[in-house]
């Protein structure tokens, strides 16, 4: 018999709900015959859109550049060189308005384990952290590799049972206690696509300070805010006592496969960041680095990538609004009009409460995989559709959208 540890047990026994849809994927494309149409895939989150043509270009000068070929074959300090540090300051500036200090920064390998990493240094075994529900399902997962199953985590509902987006803020004092030691809110959201104003993102914070409780505000999706006259001003916001800023090139640059990202934290907390990561991942990416070096110090670059950026957000929320507009169509479900990002979420609790049950049948009936919202924090009753996958192939959206339809029109018939 295989002998595994407890802990390793019992992340085979909860897997990954997404992790768990793309292996169902791959057996359709393995198996295509086993099932009457292609399967249609709107479930997972990352874009498929190619990376700015400027990052290959300064890909390409670090590789060709033989003294720079070498460094980056070579380890680097643990937080990132202060070349790199220096050189995210000036994106931080330049394109969100942001200043910040080197002691601000800490460079990662991907902001799933940076997330690891500030578990690990803000929150002991008993300690309690609070999500918003719905939320991103691998923060609690994610929670318990790190604490071995020893953390507490409390969900604050954010959507009201009218379907709007609406955190109420006595319920989240509600939720705290003398052991909650971090919040985590995620702007735009996911899998609502809702943008958090200024006021509600003021208001947590004056909670968090007011208990010394820590605030860590994942900004994934920040580049694809659709509506360029509501960019949020927080976006430009110096770190305070007890708020972090997790930044991950992933979904910015399209490069997902890079895993790259940067924390912006008060400097009170680098330290304990830096000799954590020292066990965990010794250090990040060299060669990456000295490409972000290039890219973030060059201003014809940065105009390029603002240019980018602002088109891209144009064009997904485009892709939004009608994804939006043939949901609506469907009797009886609610759609959260997103704000930004690359998700709607639904609500069909009208036809059945059961979002796993939901999820299984329609891709097995027709074929289109979404995702059940119970897994983004037990929010049943919901559907995440991510139109990412297909924002190059908008045809494939549409057949999908008509399936969803379909669906619906002869569900429980």
């Amino acid at each position: 018999m295989v002998k595994i540890s407890d802990l390793a047990r019992w992340m085979i026994e909860h897997p990954s709900a997404i992790r768990e849809i793309m292996t169902l994927v791959a057996e359709f494309e393995k198996h295509p015959e086993k099932w009457p149409r292609k399967l249609i895939y709107l479930a997972g989150g990352w874009p498929q859109d190619p990376p700015p043509e400027i990052l290959k270009e300064k890909l390409l000068e670090v590789i060709n550049d033989t003294e720079l070929w070498r460094k980056g074959a070579r380890y680097s300090p643990t937080v990132g060189y202060p070349d790199t540090i220096e050189a995210v300051i000036n994106y931080e500036k330049e394109i969100w308005n942001r200043n910040i200090t080197q002691e601000n920064v800490v460079f990662g390998l991907g902001s799933s384990e940076q997330i690891g990493a500030v578990f690990l240094a803000l929150v002991n075994p008993g300690d309690e952290v609070i999500l918003t529900s719905p939320g991103y399902l691998n923060y609690k997962r994610q929670l318990d590799l790190e604490l071995k199953l020893k953390a507490i985590v409390k969900y604050w509902r954010i959507i009201n049972e009218d379907a709007i987006f609406d955190p109420n803020f006595d319920d989240l004092q509600n939720k705290m206690s003398n052991k909650t030691k971090l919040i985590i809110v995620t702007t735009p959201g996911n899998p609502d696509g809702q943008v958090w104003s200024d006021e509600q993102i003021k208001a947590i914070l004056d909670i968090a300070e007011d208990n010394s409780i820590y605030v860590l505000f994942d900004l994934a999706y920040r580049a694809f805010i659709f509506d360029e006259n509501k960019i949020p001003m927080y976006l430009s916001k110096t770190p305070g006592e007890f708020d972090i800023w997790s930044c991950t090139m992933s979904k910015e640059l399209r490069i997902p496969g890079w895993r790259a990202s940067y924390l912006i934290i008060p400097s009170e907390i680098k330290r304990s960041l830096d000799t954590i990561e020292q066990a965990r991942t010794l250090a990040p990416v060299s060669l990456i680095q000295l490409v972000f070096q290039r890219f973030f110090n060059d201003k014809t670059a940065l105009r390029k990538l603002s240019q980018f950026y602002r088109e891209g957000a144009i064009k997904y929320g485009s892709v939004a609004n009608r994804t939006v507009s043939l949901l609506k169509d469907i009797p009886k479900i609610n759609v959260l009009e997103p704000k930004g990002g690359f998700y709607v979420f639904l609500d069909v609790s009208a036809y059945d409460k059961d979002s796993k049950r939901v999820w299984k049948n329609l891709i097995n009936s027709y074929q289109v995989a979404l995702a059940p919202g119970v897994d983004f924090n037990g929010f049943e009753g919901w559907l995440r559709l991510s139109f990412a996958p297909v924002i190059e192939s908008t045809e494939l959206l549409e057949e999908g959208l008509m399936r969803i339809k379909e669906f619906f029109e002869s569900y429980g018939k």
